[in-house]
C-alpha cells in the first residue's frame, strides 16, 4: 500500500489506546475522587460487588471508546502534509503542512517491539500537545516520514541532511549520558519532591480512613516512648524514605532516559534513549527559540544539570521539560559547552551582572512591616506569647534568608547576540536566547523603582516571557532598544 493511500493503524495500537484512555481517565478523576476523604466515604458506602461493577463498567467504556476511535482513524501523506481523520462521537480532519513541524517523536514500548511497530508523533509551534501521534505504524514507516518531512522542510538548494541511522559515521555525537550521570540526574530531579507529596497525601488518607480503628497518634507516642531519644528516630525515619525516593527517582530516570545520545545530524538534532520505552526525538535546528539550564538544590551538591531545548509554546505557562520536551539529563557544568552548537553564539555564561540591591532591601522592608503589623495585631488581641506572634518571629528569619537567595541569584549575561538570564532560589535556571528571537520589549517601572532610576525590563519570546527586575533604567532602556533592532533587522533580512 502506498503511503499516499489511506491506512489504518496496527491491530496492536489498542492496546496503546487503551492504556493511554485509563492514564487520561485516572489523571483526570483520581484527586477529585479521593479529595478531602470523599473517596474513602465512597468506598465505605459501596459494597465489593458494586465496587466490582463500577471497575467493569469503567474499564469496558474505555475499552469501547479505544474501540471506536481506532476504527474510525485513518491517515496518510500527502506531497507536503499529513492528513489525518479521527474521533469518537464526531468525526475531525485535520492536516499538518510539512513546514509548521518542529518536533518529530519516534517511540517504541517494549510491547511494539516484537511486531516492528512504533509510535509516531508530530509538534507543531503553539500547540500544547502533539498534534498528530500515530500509535502502532510500521517502523520503516516511520523512518520514511521523518526523512520525508525534513526533505520538504529544507530550503530549495540546500544540502541534504547527513542519513540518522544509529551507527552513521557521518552523525556528529553531541553529548553521551552513563548511567551514573543519570542516576545523579534521578536523585537531583525534582521528581522526588512530587514522589514524597504523593507519598504524604496517600499516607494522610490512610489514617484518616483507619482514626477510628486505630489511633495513630497516641501509637506513635507510645512507640517513640520506648527509645530515649525518640526525636531521633523519627527524623531517622524520614531521612530513610527520603533516600528510598531518591533512589526510586533515581532508577525511573534510568528507565526513562537509559542509553542517552544526543546527535548533531546537520540541519537537526537527534535525541535517542529509553529503555523499556525507546524513543528518537528530532528537533529541526531552525525551530530551537532558546535553551534553558535548570539546576536543583540537591543538583548543586552533585553538579548536575539538565538542558531543555526550547521551543515556540502556546502559551507562558511552564511545562515541566521533561513531559514530551527535547531535554538533555545528567550535564555536569563542563559539559554545558554544547550549547554553542544548539544555539549559535550560545556561549555558557561567564560573569553574571547582578540586579540592583534595593530589590532586597525593598522586600525586606515590606518583610518587616508585616512582622511589626502581626506582632501589633497579637498584642492588642491576645498576648506576646501568643503562637502567632511565636510563629511569625521565628518565620521572619527564614523570609528574609529566602528573599537574599531569590536576590543573589537573579543576574544577566549578554554575549555577542545571546542574552542569558538567571534566577532561582535553593536551585537555579538559566534562560539563553538570541536577541533576534524578541518578539516584544516592556519597560515597567513602579513607583518605588521610578523614585530610583530602576525599571523590571519584560521580553516576550516564542517559549514564553523572561523578566530582568530591578535594572539600572538606562540599562534596561539600551538592552531593550538593541533587542528590538536586532530582532526588526533580522525580520527584515529573512523578508
Amino acid at each position: 500500500m502506498s503511503p499516499e493511500d489511506w491506512q489504518r493503524l496496527a491491530p496492536l495500537a489498542l492496546v496503546f489506546l487503551f492504556f493511554r484512555s485509563l492514564q487520561k481517565f485516572i489523571r483526570e478523576n483520581l484527586f477529585l475522587f479521593v479529595g478531602a476523604g470523599a473517596g474513602f466515604a465512597f468506598l465505605d458506602w459501596l459494597g465489593p460487588r458494586e465496587l466490582v461493577l463500577a471497575g467493569a463498567g469503567v474499564l469496558l467504556v474505555l475499552i469501547g471508546g479505544s474501540v471506536i476511535y481506532f476504527r474510525r482513524f485513518r491517515f496518510r501523506i500527502e506531497d507536503d502534509a499529513v492528513r489525518v481523520r479521527r474521533g469518537v462521537f464526531e468525526k475531525k480532519e485535520l492536516r499538518v503542512r510539512f513546514a509548521r513541524i518542529q518536533n518529530i517523536q519516534i517511540g517504541q514500548p517494549f510491547y511494539f517491539r516484537p511486531f516492528g511497530l512504533v509510535r509516531f508523533s508530530l509538534e507543531t509551534p503553539g500547540a500544547s500537545e502533539k498534534e498528530v501521534e500515530l500509535p502502532g505504524i510500521r517502523r520503516e514507516l516511520a523512518e520514511w516520514m521523518r526523512d520525508r518531512i525534513a526533505e520538504r522542510q529544507r530550503p530549495d538548494g540546500a544540502q541534504a541532511p547527513v542519513e540518522v541511522a544509529t551507527g552513521d559515521a557521518g552523525v556528529a555525537e553531541l553529548y553521551h549520558a552513563t548511567t551514573g550521570r543519570l542516576l545523579l540526574h534521578g536523585m537531583a530531579s525534582n521528581q522526588v519532591w512530587v514522589l514524597a507529596g504523593v507519598v504524604a497525601y496517600l499516607a494522610s488518607q490512610l489514617m484518616h480512613r483507619f482514626s477510628e480503628q486505630l489511633d495513630e497518634a497516641e501509637m506513635l507516642v507510645a512507640g517513640l516512648e520506648r527509645f530515649d531519644n525518640g526525636w531521633l528516630v523519627l527524623l531517622g525515619g524520614v531521612t530513610a524514605l527520603l533516600a528510598i525516593l531518591m533512589v526510586l527517582s533515581a532508577v525511573i530516570s534510568v528507565l526513562r532516559y537509559h542509553g542517552f545520545r544526543l546527535e548533531d545530524a546537520g540541519d537537526r538534532f537527534v535525541a535517542r534513549h529509553g529503555l523499556l520505552d525507546e524513543q528518537e526525538q528530532t528537533v529541526r535546528r531552525e525551530k530551537v527559540t532558546g535553551l534553558m539550564f535548570r539546576q536543583s538544590a540537591v543538583g548543586r551538591l552533585l553538579d548536575c544539570w539538565s538542558l531543555a531545548v526550547r521551543q515556540t509554546r502556546s502559551s507562558d505557562v511552564e511545562e515541566q521539560a521533561e513531559r514530551g520536551g527535547f531535554l538533555v539529563p545528567g550535564m555536569a557544568r563542563r559539559q554545558m559547552g554544547i550549547a554553542s552548537r544548539l544555539l549559535e553564539g550560545a556561549q555558557p555564561p561567564g560573569d553574571i551582572q547582578p540586579i540592583s540591591a534595593r530589590f532586597r532591601r525593598l522586600y525586606w522592608q515590606r518583610g518587616f512591616i508585616l512582622l511589626l503589623v502581626v506582632l501589633s495585631v497579637v498584642s492588642f488581641t491576645w498576648y506576646w506569647g501568643h503562637w502567632t506572634a511565636v510563629v511569625s518571629a521565628v518565620t521572619m528569619p527564614v523570609v528574609l534568608l529566602a528573599l537574599h537567595l531569590r536576590y543573589r541569584h537573579w543576574g544577566w549575561s549578554r554575549g555577542d547576540e545571546v542574552l542569558w538570564v538567571r534566577q532561582g532560589l535553593l536551585g537555579q535556571r538559566i534562560d539563553g536566547f538570541r536577541l533576534d528571537r524578541v518578539q516584544q520589549v516592556r519597560i515597567v517601572q513602579s513607583i518605588y523603582q521610578r523614585r530610583h532610576g530602576l525599571a523590571n525590563l519584560q521580553l516576550v519570546l516564542p517559549q514564553g516571557s523572561v523578566t530582568i527586575p530591578f535594572l539600572p533604567l538606562d540599562a534596561a532602556a539600551d538592552l531593550a532598544n538593541e533587542a528590538a533592532y536586532i530582532a526588526e533587522t533580522a525580520l527584515d533580512h529573512r523578508v
